[in-house]
């Protein structure tokens, strides 16, 4: 036998080796009784994930729709058996009741590979996340987040004179990137305590690309995330960080000059104020570093995403912009300016923003891990400790069981008089729990302010290009959050 036939058959071995093993692993669910799905070698139910022929949220959707009414349903990520937990009962017991066996996230890298990224809040486990989320919840109290509404109000008033400028003859507006300059001047000036100025630079300035790229993968970013998610070998061979190092730099440069200017100032009670205390109270200065940018770089994203929902939303449903234009009208004549009291109690506006993030989840999906052996509720199914569970969001608010209609823009599905008809734990755009978003009320006030100030101002109409429907969408491949593939471009009328 020669050498090259000696090595093909070695690597023919150790291939069939790979596929037996995984195969293995694939009787996983059958023995325990959860109903799925037909796994394949190697890449299990998401194939078309991993090859990055669609995002992963709407591969879990189409697992998903395959067993309709099912509370758990088994899936193979790669080879490692993974959960979707479907029933509400469920949801709320993984989420509130047996949180302390479900506290931590799956996506939480090796900090050996990924410095920056695995001290992010979202990413921290055990006692340690614990610590860290107790010392950032009085950023969001009322009395703060009214304190920084004069800020927010500002910078929503600037994108108005932004979309002046760029109208064009037909008055159309790509918004894609004006919402992400947006998000990323709100969150800097309460996160860092600075004007980042996004919105009025022609090119986006490095602290900008540094921000809006953390979270809009590459393909090399997404298969490092799903390989993490998956338990995969290749994640420890592709030893890469989600966040790239010059991301880093450009984000340590700044908060550097942040926080030197904020030591010469009294105390503003900020976020960036409650973000200092931690490095005062002695948090490692990567821990430190690793907050202000995960507020910088899910706070922007937060606001971002959902600003431009509501604004494709409304050019699509002209009566619902007529109805949400009147009631802020009529609000501002009574109290002279659109104020935080405006937003906070403005119903038909909190009603739009519901349906918009039901439509547009911040994070369609939830996972969490197993801290130990768990019997599935309702079952006498055992998953083992480190069986990752995912929580299919997206799935959850397009499903017609859940929702009347549900690809369909109707915020009346959030009168008082209909809330009482929604499942709890069928809406859960911010997460569910000890663990859902800390910023949530902060996002809330970031985007209604900049919905209002636009919707005063315009008429918000399609534009040639811009889809018509949900079905005409195409979302990115690559992202971890709900984004547009393509541009969305809006036409604005000044009124």
């Amino acid at each position: 036998m020669s050498v090259l036939a000696a090595l093909l058959l070695v690597v023919v071995l150790l291939a069939l080796l790979v596929v037996a093993a995984s195969c293995r692993r694939f009787g996983t669910w059958r023995r325990k009784g959860i109903p799925h799905p037909r796994p394949l070698p190697l890449f299990g139910n998401c194939i078309d994930a991993v090859l990055l022929r669609t995002s992963f949220y709407e591969a879990l959707d189409k697992i998903y729709r395959q067993f309709p009414g099912q509370p758990y349903i088994g899936f193979y990520g790669g080879s490692s058996p993974m959960l979707l937990v479907c029933g509400s009962e469920a949801v709320k017991d993984i989420t509130v009741k047996d949180f302390h066996v479900f506290t931590d996230h799956k996506l939480s890298p090796d900090s050996r590979y990924d410095t920056l990224f695995s001290k992010f809040l979202f990413c921290l486990l055990g006692d340690q996340w614990k610590s860290i989320r107790a010392r950032q919840t009085p950023a969001f109290s009322s009395g703060r987040l009214k304190a920084m509404f004069p800020t927010v109000k500002a910078t929503a008033d600037r994108l108005c004179e932004v979309i002046d400028k760029r109208l064009d003859k037909d008055g159309a507006v790509g918004i894609n990137g004006l919402c992400s300059r947006y998000g990323i001047d709100v969150i800097a000036a309460v996160a860092f305590g600075i004007e980042a100025r996004a919105l009025d630079s022609d090119e986006p300035p490095p602290f900008m690309k540094a921000v809006s790229a953390a979270f809009r993968f590459g393909p090399l970013e997404a298969l490092i995330t799903l390989a993490l998610l998956f338990s995969s070998p290749v994640y420890h061979v592709l030893r890469a960080p989600i966040i790239k190092e010059w991301r880093a730099v450009v984000l340590r440069g700044l908060l550097r000059e942040a926080t030197e200017l904020r030591e010469r100032e009294p105390p503003r009670k900020d976020v960036f104020d409650t973000l200092l205390s931690l490095k005062k109270d002695g948090v490692p200065q990567v821990v430190f570093e690793a907050q202000v940018m995960s507020m910088q770089v899910a706070g922007s994203e937060t606001s971002s995403t959902a600003v431009l929902a509501i604004l494709w939303e409304l050019a699509l449903n002209q009566d619902c912009q007529d109805r949400l234009r009147e009631e802020l009208r009529e609000a501002v004549a009574k109290q002279g300016a659109v104020t935080y009291e405006l937003l906070h109690d403005a119903e038909y506006l909190d009603m739009v923003f519901k349906e918009a993030v039901r439509l547009w989840p911040v994070m369609p999906w939830l996972d969490r891990v197993a801290s130990e052996d768990y019997v599935l509720p309702g079952t006498n199914a055992v998953i083992e400790k480190g069986t990752v569970i995912i929580i299919p969001i997206f799935s959850f608010h397009r499903d017609p069981e859940r929702f009347d209609d549900p690809d369909t823009f109707k915020p009346e599905r959030w009168a008082p008089e209909n809330v009482a008809k929604i499942d709890k734990m069928s809406y859960l755009p911010f997460g569910n729990g000890p663990r859902a978003c800390i910023g949530f009320r902060f996002a809330n006030m970031s985007v209604k302010s900049a919905v209002a100030s636009v919707v005063l101002k315009y008429r918000i109409g399609m534009a040639e290009g811009t889809p018509k429907s949900h079905a005409e969408l195409e979302l990115s491949p690559l992202s971890f959050i709900i984004s547009p593939h393509k541009e969305l471009p809006l036409r604005f009328e000044r009124l």
